[in-house]
């Protein structure tokens, strides 16, 4: 039975540290992604802002999805 818990609780860490750094991903990508076209198109901060905010809200949702998925 130790074995059994023990497997469970290794399970419920993976699960959300994956989506944790799911998240943290896609929140650094959007980030980056927005300072790469205010450099193109000289609107700093506009697109940092904008990418910022977007790729929060997705990835709050693809977190929540995560967690009640598995």
């Amino acid at each position: 039975m130790p074995e059994n818990n023990d497997k469970e609780r290794l399970r419920i860490i993976a699960k959300y540290t994956s989506a944790a750094f799911e998240m943290a991903a896609v929140i650094v990508l959007g980030a980056l992604g927005g300072r790469w076209l205010d450099g193109e198109f000289s609107t700093s901060p506009v697109w940092t802002l904008v990418l910022t905010v977007v790729s929060v809200a997705l990835g709050l949702y693809l977190f929540i999805k995560d967690i009640i998925k598995k």
